[in-house]
């Protein structure tokens, strides 16, 4: 929405040596010089460009104001000099255009304000009624002339449009007419056409004559030309009122379509949003997935590193009850561990000693199976040293010295290694967690 401020509204100053101030000069003598010709119009005002073309007898000079180039007009032209009598007349340097299909809401400060980007402008006037209305024209006057040409140009090619009406402006050259001093009758030619024409004075035709018929059907031609005009008037008031009532309805079409349009838009970056939202959600719980599982391998890395260190699964120290994640994390806290799970009943546990885990699989595994040995054979209750066992029976087949067992190193091998297997990988051990953790490794 334009709105012209109280300050571009006001009134404001008339410009100096516009093109409104150019004078043009006829009938000047070759002897006439640059100074004397400039003195002519230098009591009337300030004088700025000035130009004379002795050898054709013309030249251009250019006052301050307009009041100024008047007076010099009023004063000067039908003046003799030199013997000549002087023809002064406002000059037209082609540099003015008349604007059509305005709309009644634009000012004379609008017009100057939207022609401005074609070239200078000195002066922009919309044309009113006795009424003061607007006239739907106005005259744009240029401060030069490729001003005005690009005017034309731009605007009648392309659609320029003054307000929010969708109505174009239309732009065409402006005639340069006199409307103020006309035509005076010492500067008609007298030849012979013009006495011709002066041998008789203005009358009315008789009725009847051969004056009066003709001059009727003149007057027929000028009322069919009249008739017609405003025949295609009324067709083309038509035409644009159809053509608005037409717009009306396709900009209700557009609008909607806009609002559709937007309401798609915002519904798509909606989506796209919740999208991004979801994505980051899933990456975040894949991420937390991945250092839980991370977290759990190693602890159950470090429990197997500790176990075949000789320490319990899960303690930090021989003496220690804490889990070391927990210590690692620096928590200082967190439950004890529940005791190892006792042995299943029948595998030959009978002392505290023999519950404890292998610490290596050297020196300690075969001492240990030593004790298992003597154990088998001094034990009245197991197979070794028993008379009534398979060893010394009469009747038996096995005639092994010791019994079933007796002193057979490689059957007390067997249970040395099976000593190290319950330790190493007893039912739900480490060493089934282990077996997990290469599993998921895997994965």
């Amino acid at each position: 929405q334009m709105n012209m401020s109280a300050h571009d509204a006001a009134p404001r100053e008339p410009k100096k040596f516009t093109g409104r101030c150019r004078l043009f000069v006829g009938n000047v003598t070759s002897e006439t010089s640059d100074e004397e010709f400039k003195n002519l119009f230098s009591k009337f005002g300030e004088t700025g460009e000035m130009f004379l073309n002795g050898s054709k007898g013309f030249g251009f000079i250019r006052l301050d104001y307009r009041h100024n180039a008047e007076a010099a007009k009023a004063a000067l032209d039908g003046s003799q000099h030199k013997g000549r009598t002087l023809r002064v007349r406002f000059s037209n340097q082609g540099s003015a255009i008349k604007i059509k299909n305005l709309s009644p809401f634009v000012s004379n400060e609008l017009l100057e304000m939207a022609m401005q980007q074609f070239g200078d402008v000195e002066r922009a006037v919309v044309v009113v009624d006795d009424r003061g209305r607007s006239t739907g024209e106005g005259i744009v006057e240029f401060a030069r002339k490729p001003g005005a040409q690009q005017a034309l140009k731009r605007i009648n090619d392309g659609v320029f449009l003054m307000t929010s009406s969708q109505r174009p402006i239309s732009a065409e050259n402006l005639e340069a007419k006199d409307e103020d001093d006309g035509l005076s009758e010492k500067f008609l030619p007298r030849n012979q056409q013009y006495q011709a024409e002066r041998e008789k004075e203005p009358r009315f035709a008789p009725p009847g004559s051969f004056e009066y018929r003709f001059g009727l059907k003149y007057r027929e031609i000028d009322e069919l030309e009249k008739q017609q005009i405003e025949r295609v008037k009324q067709e083309m008031d038509q035409q644009r009122m159809k053509l608005e009532h037409e717009m009306e309805g396709a900009m209700f079409d557009f609008q909607a379509e806009q609002i559709r349009a937007d309401l798609l838009r915002q519904q798509e970056e909606l989506r796209r949003l919740e999208e991004m939202k979801t994505e980051k959600m899933r990456r975040r719980q894949e991420y937390d997935f991945r250092m839980d599982d991370e977290q759990r391998l190693n602890m159950m890395d470090d429990d197997r590193q500790h176990m075949m260190r000789g320490g319990r699964p899960g303690m930090d120290q021989p003496g220690g009850n804490m889990l070391r994640g927990d210590n690692q994390r620096g928590g200082g806290g967190g439950a004890p561990l529940p005791p190892p799970p006792a042995p299943p009943a029948g595998m030959g546990f009978d002392s505290p000693s023999d519950q404890m885990p292998s610490s290596s699989v050297g020196k300690k595994g075969d001492d240990r199976a030593n004790k298992k040995t003597n154990r088998f054979d001094s034990n009245p209750g197991n197979f070794g040293g028993n008379p009534s066992n398979f060893g010394n029976h009469p009747g038996g087949n096995m005639p092994n010295q010791g019994g079933m067992f007796g002193n057979n190193r490689n059957m007390g091998g067997m249970g040395n290694r099976n000593d190290r297997r319950r330790d190493m990988g007893g039912m739900g051990g480490p060493r089934d967690d282990y077996g997990e953790m290469k599993r998921m490794r895997r994965f």
